[in-house]
């Protein structure tokens, strides 16, 4: 790896983890799916001149959108408003267990019993954070509701990988702009059926922070992180790209421990390396096969 493809790495796992500070502060202004519905529709907008109607694959392509645009963020988010950033990067991490186990039950894959290990691991870790960070983080979250939520969203995200992986006649960035139109399709009736008081949220907001944290979303959290990840999957071992996703949530939990004042307990340290450990290993275990199989590996785990 050259200095300058550490450096374009090591920017999208900053871009990324402080993504989650941001969208914690965003949905303290606006209910989170109508927050994610905009900030979908602008990457929607961004990238509609690379939508491309493929006959043939654009039923597993729009189902893949309805979990990979509008599902997961819809939990995610949501998720986000109970939890606390930190406890939230950590759940997200169950993207790489939810995602081997499908692998394991609808694409024949097959793992050893160490990666089986791990995610058992990252499992318990989560549950250990889930079980008793409502106590440290006091009474303005719900820790188990929101960890579950996101965890949801993590679910949701692993499915749409599953069906995505057989998108081959399209380009990641054709991708992107499809599960984006999807998203903003999905979340806006999302809002609209499961939240209330948008209006009055919005025009209370400070729109400053809320005008800023929407382009960072759009613009640095989708378009900027996934386009460099798939930039560096070109260039470098999926072993040496993948293990980003670990790095992300360290820089997360110290974003949100830091800026947010977010609770780091010894709970919060246990189960969160029990997640990374577990997670770390799984993934990268995966990542050497796909080395050798030359496979692209599938971000996850990001906002």
């Amino acid at each position: 790896m050259s200095i300058r493809e550490l450096s374009i790495w090591f920017a999208m796992c900053l871009v990324w983890g402080f993504h989650f500070v941001v969208i914690k502060v965003a949905i303290g202004e606006l209910p989170p799916m109508f927050y994610a519905a905009i900030r979908m529709t602008l990457v929607a907008l961004l990238l509609s001149r690379f939508l491309r109607w493929r006959p043939g694959h654009m039923v597993r392509v729009l189902s893949a959108g309805l979990c990979l645009g509008a599902v997961n963020y819809g939990f995610m988010f949501t998720g986000l408003k109970y939890a606390t950033a930190s406890t939230a990067a950590i759940a997200m991490e169950l993207y790489v267990p939810f995602a081997t186990i499908l692998a394991i039950l609808f694409l024949g894959d097959k793992i050893g019993w160490r990666s089986g290990l791990g995610i058992a691991f990252a499992f318990a870790g989560v549950a250990i954070i889930a079980l008793g960070g409502h106590d440290e983080a006091g009474a303005d979250v719900h820790i188990p509701l929101g960890i579950g939520l996101v965890a949801a969203g993590s679910l949701a995200e692993a499915i749409g990988a599953i069906l995505v992986k057989q998108a081959k006649a399209f380009k990641p960035i054709e991708l992107l702009a499809w599960f984006a139109v999807v998203g903003t399709v999905g979340l806006w009736t999302g809002t609209a059926l499961f939240e209330t008081g948008q209006s009055e949220a919005l025009a209370a907001s400070n729109k400053t922070l809320i005008v800023s944290a929407i382009l960072y979303s759009a613009i640095g959290g989708s378009i900027f992180g996934h386009t460099v990840y798939y930039w560096l999957l070109q260039r470098l071992p999926v072993s040496v790209v993948a293990p980003s996703v670990l790095l992300t949530t360290v820089l997360a939990i110290f974003f949100g421990v830091v800026l947010l004042g977010d609770p780091f307990g010894p709970r919060m340290i246990a189960g969160g390396l029990m997640v990374l450990a577990g997670v770390g290993f799984v993934l990268l275990r995966r990542a050497k096969k796909q080395d050798i199989k030359a496979e692209v590996s599938e971000p996850g785990a990001v906002l």
